[in-house]
């Protein structure tokens, strides 16, 4: 049957106590409590555990066999409670030190002068290194505490939180879109046009359009492959083909103006999760979690982008 371990870190810290000194009297007054309230807590740790742990005479205290183990075992627990009550506090108070962070290339330069700035302004005892990167990067392997990207890393030394969506749509420009010798009604269309492929990474994404239960992947002509946004914009600006971007950081404004227009808005494209990633070890870092709370309130600011 297995043994119910309901007892709590004072009780640990107590029997240690006991170890250490192997005088009841000792013990009592360097934890600061009455001999009696030492013997009771005791008294309850043995009988939680179901074993002996001590034993006593007039002029001594013995430890047991399982007394001896348990102690060798609560030296660790107390020692990472206290390191997990270190950290708790540590995050109690503000941010401070330095810290590396990378962004995709794709999100901008604006985004990141934004993100970082309004970091610095509100810690100021933080500094920060802050890198637009155009390549997956490692957290660990590449000396980073902190990394947005698209997808998360698979490994047990890290953690990914997904911080928010993008709302990926097709677009072109009005005049592009104007001077088509037919309107655009179905996906297979596409495939006859220059295209502005985004390419994350190395990696070009499959685009594939959803209309209800309707799926059509794109095998379009690709004039043009980019890693960034603000570049395929542009392209598509000049009217050099139709290209996929996410609405909300990039092109609210030439939305707004009617200079880019949807393309088969009533066919969708699957959004963009982009995750921050951390080594586990920095779990409890206050400093990015600031700058995680940093990077969402500015992305977020946009009410169509999705957390």
């Amino acid at each position: 049957m297995k043994q119910n371990l309901n007892f709590n870190l004072d009780a640990l810290i107590v029997f240690g106590k006991l170890v250490e000194c192997r005088n009841l009297s000792k013990a009592a007054t360097l934890l600061g409590m009455p001999k009696s309230t030492v013997s009771r807590k005791i008294s309850k740790l043995e009988s939680d555990l179901g074993v002996k742990l001590l034993r006593k005479n007039t002029h001594q205290i013995t430890v047991t066999d399982i007394g001896q183990q348990v102690y060798s075992h609560s030296l660790k627990i107390l020692a990472e409670a206290n390191d997990v009550s270190a950290l708790i506090e540590g995050n109690k108070q503000e941010p401070q030190g330095e810290l590396r962070a990378a962004l995709p290339i794709f999100m901008g330069i604006d985004y990141a002068a934004r993100v970082g700035g309004s970091f610095l302004q509100r810690y100021p005892k933080s500094q920060l290194e802050l890198r637009l990167v155009d390549e997956m990067v490692h957290p660990i392997k590449d000396g980073y505490d902190v990394v947005f990207g698209i997808g998360p890393l698979q490994s047990s030394t890290l953690i990914a939180r997904k911080a928010f969506e993008l709302d990926c749509f097709l677009c072109a420009s009005k005049e592009f879109v104007d001077g088509l010798a037919e309107p655009l009604t179905v996906p297979s269309q596409l495939n006859k046009l220059p295209f502005i492929d985004f390419d994350y990474y190395g990696q070009p994404r499959k685009s594939t359009l959803t209309k209800g239960k309707k799926r059509y992947d794109i095998s379009p002509m690709v004039r043009a492959r980019v890693n960034n946004f603000q570049i395929s914009k542009d392209y598509i600006l000049r009217g050099l083909g139709v290209g996929i971007m996410p609405k909300q950081i990039i092109c609210s404004g030439e939305l707004k103006e009617g200079v880019i227009v949807p393309v088969l808005p009533e066919w969708e494209l699957q959004s963009i999760d982009v995750y921050m990633i951390y080594p586990f070890q920095l779990s409890f870092s206050n400093l990015i979690s600031a700058f995680y709370d940093t990077a969402l309130e500015i992305i977020l600011q946009n009410s169509s982008i999705r957390s």
